[in-house]
């Protein structure tokens, strides 16, 4: 998730695991915990686009970084300290803000690979937008408030109820994410569309618009599901993969790494400006229309917001073929929310005749 939630959820546990030892200091301890397994970014200078995608949450997030490093930072944060806080209870606070730094990003779609350097795979459970106000704001609030002057009881509680609050953020997210796939399982059957995998995700800043995403033989099948919606209906759009354009460069790094990142959920497109590569995992608008966008009405021209432009290099063998993105293109911000928070309030539709 974003930097801001990182350190914010690192410095709860570092509040909850050593304040009566440390202070405000144990809040420090989490948010630079919180913030260690990002600092991946840092070796991007060295890289090019298509190394820096495939390393970008590898084992700066993984299982075995958390086992390694944490005996490791918690006997740093013992011995700074002069032993007032005991290695085992820092090593406890150590695995427990880089470990939960990893559970968040596997709540997002990116997700993360948790299991390298032994796997690349990612895991993605696809509960929270990587942005979500609702989750972060009250662990903050409740976090400073546990730093004000007090009783150590009541400021642990303080902090707790934070932390509880979040934990029951995920919840609420867990409850709404199976409503979203019943629903969409129940849309894709009514109309017919022969699924072989069906994704859904959440839209951004929120867990109650939900977009779902099914795969079939030759594209994919789109729409939007509120869970304020008045009627099961939705309206679906197809998109298709494309993947004949890719012919001829399945050989190409640059090719199998954006097929891997996407999870093969994409869409090749050949445009005058070059050959776009889009990841479906993250919506799109309607550059036309913006209004038809979140489902509210066909899209007539769809921008997707993760598109990498693939470039030829004119060097020969499997590095050919690179990349530049992916590209965010964003459309008008005041409209988009707005537009977000009117689909997310939801829709009353009647289906249409053979649907």
């Amino acid at each position: 998730m974003d930097f801001v939630t990182q350190v914010t959820l690192g410095g709860a546990v570092g509040q909850a695991t050593m304040h009566r030892e440390l202070g405000n200091k144990a809040v420090l301890w989490g948010l630079l915990a919180g913030a260690l397994p990002d600092l991946d970014v840092v070796a991007y200078p060295l890289m090019d686009a298509v190394t820096q995608l495939t390393w970008h949450r590898s084992i700066s997030h993984s299982i075995l970084l958390v086992v390694v490093l944490s005996p490791l930072l918690g006997w740093l944060i013992a011995r700074l300290h002069h032993y007032e806080v005991t290695v085992e209870k820092a090593t406890l606070f150590s695995f427990l803000a880089l470990g939960s730094h990893i559970l968040i990003d596997l709540f997002t779609t990116y997700g993360t690979q948790i299991f390298a350097p032994f796997a690349d795979t990612q895991v993605a459970w696809n509960l929270l937008f990587i942005i979500d106000p609702l989750f972060t704001l009250p662990l903050l609030l409740f976090l400073l408030l546990s730093m004000l002057p007090g009783e150590v009881r009541a400021r642990q509680f303080r902090n707790a109820a934070g932390l509880i609050l979040a934990l029951a953020y995920v919840i609420t997210a867990l409850l709404f994410k199976f409503s979203a796939d019943t629903a969409f399982e129940r849309a894709f059957a009514r109309q017919k569309i022969p699924v072989q995998r069906m994704m859904t995700t959440p839209t951004p800043l929120n867990t109650i618009l939900w977009r779902g995403v099914a795969e079939t033989a030759d594209g994919y099948y789109i729409g939007y599901h509120s869970m304020l919606d008045g009627s099961e209906y939705i309206p679906l759009w197809f998109v298709p993969r494309n993947e004949k354009l890719l012919e001829g460069f399945q050989d190409q790094r640059a090719i199998q790494v954006l097929q891997w990142f996407s999870d093969g959920w994409y869409s090749a497109e050949q445009t005058p400006e070059g050959l776009f590569f889009r990841d479906l995992r993250y919506g799109e608008f309607d550059a036309v229309e913006p209004a038809n966008s979140y489902g509210v009405a066909p899209p007539l021209d769809l921008e997707f917001m993760f598109t990498f432009t693939i470039l030829d290099t004119g060097v020969e063998g499997h590095d050919r073929l690179t990349f530049e993105g992916p590209n965010f293109p964003m459309p008008d911000i005041e409209q988009a929310f707005d537009l977000l928070w009117k689909r997310i309030k939801g829709v009353s539709r009647v289906p249409v005749a053979g649907k």
